[in-house]
């Protein structure tokens, strides 16, 4: 009997789009925004901030209803306070930050929805790219972008980081577009855009379970 052939997945121009689509928004996505918290947040060492009651306060309750996870928390506030970065807090826990603790106003589609292409303000740049990052990931079974589509979001999702972070950004983003990337490091773009997403989901979820609750308790 012939044994069968093993499977193939070799990269491909439209896999390698993808990959680029992924790092584009893991890497220069999460610098951007972490760039954006750092000048929105309140003044002063991040520790004391955090530590804060009014900004703990909020955070708690964000952890109590489920929203903030444990190991979002323990980023926060890390065995020793001192050693908290914003370095080591991912797109969806800066999100989140922003949200919450930095005194933006939500754009007029709130913060799910892809804002109105009219809309330029600061809090839609963020919600745009926490929507194309989810976009992409839908995508996620292919993992692979025509050169069409791939230019296409491209084009959309360079605008708000180079809006939020500055012109300096565009050269890194230009640069990114053309660099070689081997099928390993592929790989790992795309695992880290299925991580950031689930996380995403998880919190999406339960944001509508305490929704539901409380439409619920306004019935009663």
């Amino acid at each position: 009997m012939a044994t069968a052939a093993a499977p193939s997945f070799h990269s491909t121009k439209e896999t390698t789009n993808y990959a680029r689509l992924c790092r584009l928004l893991v890497e220069v996505g999460s610098d951007v925004l972490r760039q954006t918290f750092e000048k929105k947040r309140p003044p002063g060492n991040l520790d004391t901030v955090l530590s804060s009651p009014p900004v703990r306060a909020v955070l708690l309750s964000l952890k109590k209803k489920g929203v903030l996870k444990p190991q979002q928390w323990d980023k926060l506030y890390p065995a020793v306070r001192s050693s908290v970065s914003s370095k080591n807090f991912n797109i969806t826990l800066l999100t989140l930050l922003l949200r919450n603790i930095c005194g933006l106003v939500a754009p007029s589609t709130y913060w799910n929805t892809l804002p109105t292409a009219a809309d330029m303000s600061l809090e839609a740049d963020i919600v745009r790219i926490k929507c194309y990052r989810n976009t992409i990931y839908g995508h996620a079974r292919e993992a692979s972008d025509d050169d069409a589509t791939f230019n296409q979001y491209w084009q959309d999702i360079q605008g708000p980081l180079v809006r939020l972070g500055g012109a300096e950004y565009q050269s890194a983003i230009d640069d990114l577009k053309k660099e070689c990337m081997d099928p390993d490091f592929e790989e790992h773009c795309k695992e880290l855009l299925r991580q950031l997403v689930k996380d995403e989901v998880s919190i999406k979820e339960r944001l509508d379970e305490m929704a539901e609750s409380l439409n619920e308790l306004k019935e009663a």
